[in-house]
């Protein structure tokens, strides 16, 4: 009794680190997106910042970089949730 006991443990132990392993690797792809988010929003801040584009072409990239700030921001929220339960 004590063997399938053990046995079932370990099953159970080796299906957490598996699920434990997925969802490492889906944090990783999102901190992955979320440097790719910031990164884009240095750049066009950069491209505005340097004042030679048009007004409208200015306020199109404004509107890019609040997307991709906020999306950056989103990743981060979700990673600090989702990291606090494990």
């Amino acid at each position: 009794m004590a063997e399938i006991n053990d046995d079932i443990k370990s099953v159970i132990d080796s299906n957490r680190a598996k699920a434990y392993e997925k969802k490492k690797q889906e944090w990783e792809k999102l901190e992955n997106d979320k440097s790719d988010c910031l990164e884009a929003v240095e750049v066009l801040g950069g491209a505005v910042a340097c004042g030679f584009l048009d007004d409208r072409h200015s306020l199109i990239l404004q509107d890019w970089i609040k997307e991709y700030q906020t999306r950056a921001d989103s990743i981060d929220n979700y990673l600090d949730g989702a990291k606090k339960w494990v």
